[in-house]
């Protein structure tokens, strides 16, 4: 079972990369993004997603490499000249996506020739609509690519609004796994500062491999996802951060209740202290002094 889940974010990172890569994916460059896994292995991989007839593999010539390389959707040859300038303009912003007015400036189309045209290449799903995040505005990518996070807004969005939920249990998750690291530092090494400072700080790329191991998020997080987690804990005060993208936990202060600064709660007297009696709240000379009575 966990193999699958594993072999599933391999293959979601992997179509991710294609997608980046206009230029395709060597198989030298596929064993070097993929190295835990076994030749075998691999070949499943290479099947799997070659299998969802979204990518294409191409031999390099006088060579037994190959290449993967994403398939983008071609239009007809046969299609209207209209549809063919506005599916190049879409197809030119790439996972960043194009809005209608910006489609209307480069194409020169009318708005209602432009309308037409894209109703009709979403119809024929070649392109598709997406709102773009903290707005109404309506973009247009092509339609087997995922949207980029300027679109979507990224990992911590959900249904076009921030999963404010989410990202607290990311922190609470960090900054407790970091002030333990900061608390076995220290016990470690009772006598030496430096050391205890510099077995605190631990490097973005770990705690993600953290999170990820415990299976804490549903979701794929990336290194800058989880940097972006992190630094969002230094500006509450919580991580400390250097150069190298390394945190540490700040110290843990504890709480304390403004009532322990009164006389009463350090009073060797407290526990014979009654009102009207001779050792009272009414003639205690130390009370009398802190409240300036």
């Amino acid at each position: 079972m966990e193999e699958s889940l594993v072999d599933k974010k391999v293959e979601a990172e992997l179509m991710k990369q294609l997608q980046g890569r206009k230029e395709g994916i060597s198989n030298s460059e596929l064993t070097e993004l993929t190295p835990h896994l076994n030749a075998k292995s691999r070949s499943e991989l290479i099947n799997k997603i070659l299998s969802t007839g979204d990518v294409e593999m191409l031999q390099i010539c006088g060579s037994k490499d190959f290449y993967l390389k994403y398939k983008k959707t071609a239009l007809p040859s046969d299609a209207p000249p209209e549809e063919h300038s506005v599916y190049s303009i879409v197809e030119e912003s790439d996972k960043n996506g194009i809005g209608i007015k910006d489609i209307r400036d480069q194409s020169g189309l009318s708005e209602t020739q432009l309308r037409r045209v894209l109703k009709s290449l979403e119809q024929k799903r070649l392109i598709k609509s997406i709102k773009a995040v903290g707005t109404t505005k309506k973009c247009y990518i092509l339609y087997n690519i995922d949207a980029g996070d300027s679109l979507t807004g990224g990992t911590f969005y959900s249904d076009q609004q921030l999963d404010s939920q989410f990202v607290q249990t990311l922190i609470q998750v960090c900054v407790a796994m970091l002030q333990n690291v900061r608390q076995t530092a220290e016990d470690n090494n009772p006598t030496d500062k430096r050391r205890q400072v510099e077995d605190a700080f631990v490097a973005s790329d770990v705690v993600a491999k953290y999170i990820h191991d415990k299976a804490i998020s549903k979701v794929e997080l990336s290194v800058g996802d989880v940097e972006s987690i992190l630094d969002v804990a230094v500006l509450d005060g919580k991580l400390e951060k250097r150069i190298g993208s390394q945190y540490r936990a700040k110290p843990q202060k504890p709480f304390l209740s403004p009532l322990i600064t009164t006389p009463c709660f350090q009073c060797p007297m407290a526990s014979e202290c009654r009102p009207g009696h001779s050792i009272s709240p009414e003639n205690c000379e130390y009370i009398q002094a802190t409240f300036d009575i």
